[in-house]
């Protein structure tokens, strides 16, 4: 659960990132499933209807910090929601992934957009962060499985492909610099992850130029999102990575996150700005050689480790040890993911890596670095002491989790 920094806000009790998880069992060490009602900051969410039952609903909550534009007047421009929704729909995807079982398991959902006709889609990087594996259902062409193409986790902005389709519908971005406060929007995403045709919903640009600030349960891990767009129009979870529409149809922003005075009809969205996602998604498809872009998915053992020096030596059946019988100094398996390449190699939790080939791996920063200069797929040497004694494993690397 993601709590909220209100040092700059005196009220709005939570920010929300907005992709719909559900999970199988609780996050480690913090409980993140909703079963109609979420109470945090001394605020309460009170969620009704069979919608949230059926979704086994949870939220990724966000705290934030705010400053920009002040809000404006409504326009007076008029807006065809059914016209905008027939135009913009077919364009508008749902995002479905399988979390990895090291990061909390069960499912996620939220919404992206179609940026080309041979299906390369944008979406928000934390509706992907963490997938095992990338499911898109596009409109009139069924579900296919995505590729990453590549993220920038700092600006919150991923790329998928699907291969081998042609001709499909795409998104039309307006000029998100033109954008003034009072000017009317909808947004369109899978709000709640249910499927089926988008929801749509109303409002309007109510500031632009917002800064937010966004931590995690205990304060750190810290991003900062800056430029954004705000909006009164309601963003449900699952809308994260969906488009934020103007009168005339074009996307001038991607839904992101969503603020609440503590009641569901008093609400703020932020979206990120379209000139900003077009510009960093062209990067991505471009492999732009610029700093914080991340391409494809890495190498992947699927183990959690710790420095054996900083586990206690109570050995083996008690806790992980602290080294191998002999003394050599490696790092400790404290979780195997189930299903990975280590489970089927056969390392358990408690087992010491030596070495990986002939580099010795003392640390975990050695060991990491040692799976960072691979690509999946490819076969590597483990050498690790297990209660029986020492093994030497031959394992092929997986791909990692979205970061």
């Amino acid at each position: 659960m993601k709590l909220i920094d209100c040092a700059r806000r005196a009220i709005a009790p939570w920010l929300g990132r907005h992709c719909e998880r559900r999970r199988t069992r609780p996050e480690r060490g913090r409980l993140v499933t909703l079963l109609g009602v979420c109470a945090l900051s001394g605020a309460m969410v009170v969620f009704t209807g069979t919608a949230i039952a059926q979704a086994a609903a949870t939220m990724n909550l966000r705290g934030a910090t705010t400053t920009g534009q002040a809000p404006g007047t409504a326009s007076t421009t008029t807006i065809d929601i059914p016209a905008i929704a027939a135009t913009v729909d077919p364009a508008v995807i749902d995002v479905n992934t399988v979390l990895d079982p090291l990061e909390g398991g069960g499912t996620a959902a939220g919404t992206g957009m179609l940026l080309s006709p041979s299906a390369e889609i944008v979406t928000n990087n934390h509706v992907v962060q963490g997938a095992d594996t990338v499911t898109v259902t596009i409109p009139g062409h069924g579900s296919h499985t995505a590729i990453l193409v590549g993220t920038d986790p700092t600006a919150d902005i991923a790329v998928l492909k699907v291969a081998g389709l042609r001709g499909l519908p795409t998104i039309t971005f307006g000029n998100s610099s033109a954008v003034a406060v009072g000017d009317p929007v909808v947004a369109i995403g899978n709000a709640l992850g249910l499927g089926g045709n988008p929801t749509v919903t109303q409002g309007i640009i109510s500031a632009t130029g917002r800064t937010i600030t966004a931590s995690d349960e205990t304060g750190s891990n810290e991003e900062v999102l800056h430029g954004l767009l705000q909006t009164d129009a309601p963003i449900a979870p699952g809308n994260s990575g969906g488009p934020l529409v103007d009168a005339s149809g074009q996307a001038i922003g991607m839904d992101t996150a969503a603020a609440s005075a503590g009641t569901v009809g008093a609400s703020v969205g932020f979206a990120i700005p379209s000139n900003t996602v077009r510009a960093i998604a062209d990067e991505i498809e471009a492999h732009a050689d610029l700093p914080g872009l991340v391409y494809g998915r890495a190498a992947f053992l699927g183990i959690e480790i710790v420095d054996s020096s900083e586990i206690g030596g109570f050995g083996y059946g008690l806790t992980p040890v602290a080294a191998t019988p002999n003394g050599t100094p490696g790092v400790v398996v404290t979780a195997v993911d189930p299903g990975s390449p280590a489970a089927n190699a056969g390392i358990e939790s408690g087992d010491v890596i030596i070495s990986m080939g002939t580099q010795a791996t003392p640390t975990t920063a050695a060991l990491s670095k040692a799976i960072q200069a691979k690509k999946p797929g490819d076969l590597v040497t483990l050498t690790v002491s297990t209660q029986q004694g020492t093994e030497t494993l031959h394992v092929h690397l997986g791909q990692a989790p979205i970061a």
